[in-house]
């Protein structure tokens, strides 16, 4: 597709769209690029918003919210610069919120094969106190997914899973 062509609007998006845009749409039934990138933009804003104002609710910032999923969900060990490499978070961020698991006894700490790091493990009250605060989230998630149709989902994940690859490969010139 030329990067150019405008893309048609999907019926419905209205709602995701800056006031100005909602101006724009009443001229003409199609989105041009930035008017699309401006409104994925604001659409990736507003999804990171909700997750900040869940963590908020049970007591915890995003960065702890990320932290805990990846630590329950996957059955791999992590240490602190993992976390710190996965998620793109500041390695002070990332030992702040470790202390504060591991002063819980959410976390207990074991020795790492190169010895220099510790892997985080999640005790029983960390992965009780993980499903306590994930289960509510995930219900949301899969009440939000579940409003999609299959195609829908398939197509979504594919078209991020496209844009974040691009998205990389242009920062990395």
């Amino acid at each position: 597709m030329d990067r150019k062509a405008a893309l048609p609007l999907p019926e419905g998006s209205e709602a995701g769209l800056c006031q100005a845009e909602r101006r724009g749409l009443g001229q003409s039934p199609i989105m041009n690029e930035k008017n699309a990138l401006s409104s994925l933009k604001e659409t990736w804003h507003k999804i990171d918003n909700l997750y900040d104002l869940y963590a908020k609710s049970v007591g915890l910032n995003f960065a702890s919210i990320l932290i805990l999923q990846l630590l329950h969900d996957s059955a791999k060990t992590y240490t602190q610069k993992d976390l710190c490499e996965k998620l793109g978070l500041p390695k002070q961020i990332v030992n702040s919120i470790m202390r504060s698991f591991w002063e819980r006894g959410y976390v207990e700490l074991k020795e790492a094969k190169d010895r220099r790091n510790k892997d985080i493990i999640l005790t029983d009250a960390g992965v009780q106190y993980a499903v306590a605060v994930l289960q509510p989230l995930e219900n949301a998630e899969t009440t939000a997914w579940d409003s999609f149709s299959a195609e829908d989902v398939s197509y979504l994940a594919a078209t991020m899973g496209k844009f974040v690859r691009a998205f990389k490969g242009a920062l990395e010139g």
